[in-house]
């Protein structure tokens, strides 16, 4: 197993995402960390120059997410999808979440190098407290607030990339801030056995 992952890390560069450093520990130097700060915005920028500057083989989303009914505390989740409801052209008549990119074509969901999982990661600018219609229309499992930043960057400049959750909460039971933390330090080493089980 540690065989595997070493040659495997000999051979690779692989480029970790994370909005604080508490959701890298326990990760050591022969990773590429960038930590993106809180948002798509901002890490879709940081994940782009990070992109650029190392020229990773495959790049993850690293961090918490909170269940919207499926999954329960602790579990550690690959997600196959990424929507966000914060592209909102209906008055253009596009569907909640679909955009236009650079070539003028439209694009909605963006696809991890996951396949097999299924489950649909929801990713908005907004930390919603409460479930709200958008979770339901977008069919989404979960919900973070990076994952579709990072998904974007690396589709465009052509990496490999993966969004792995742990889920703190679930929306709408009204954990604090200082919970999700908590739950997330309770439960990050799991997250570094998930990724290095997709890379074996």
């Amino acid at each position: 197993y540690w065989c595997s992952y070493l040659c495997f890390i000999d051979m690779k560069k692989v480029l970790l995402v994370a909005s604080d450093p508490s959701e890298l520990k326990g990760f050591g130097d022969e990773w590429i960390k960038c930590i993106c700060g809180v948002g798509p915005i901002s890490s879709a920028t940081y994940s782009a120059i990070f992109i650029e500057r190392y020229k990773p083989d495959v790049v993850f989303s690293l961090g918490s997410a909170g269940s919207l009914g499926r999954f329960k505390r602790g579990d550690v989740v690959s997600f196959s999808t990424i929507v966000t409801p914060d592209q909102n052209l209906s008055s253009m008549h596009l569907s909640l979440g679909t955009t236009i990119g650079s070539n003028r074509a439209t694009f909605k969901e963006l696809y991890t190098a996951d396949k097999r999982s299924g489950y649909i990661l929801y990713t908005s600018g907004t930390f919603n407290k409460e479930k709200v219609e958008s979770h339901y229309s977008l069919h989404s499992d979960a919900t973070d607030m990076e994952a579709y930043g990072v998904a974007l960057s690396a589709t465009v400049l052509s990496v490999p990339f993966f969004a792995v959750k742990l889920i703190t909460d679930t929306v709408g039971d009204n954990s604090t801030i200082g919970d999700i933390s908590h739950f997330y330090r309770e439960g990050r080493e799991r997250i570094k056995e998930k990724v290095l089980s997709l890379l074996e």
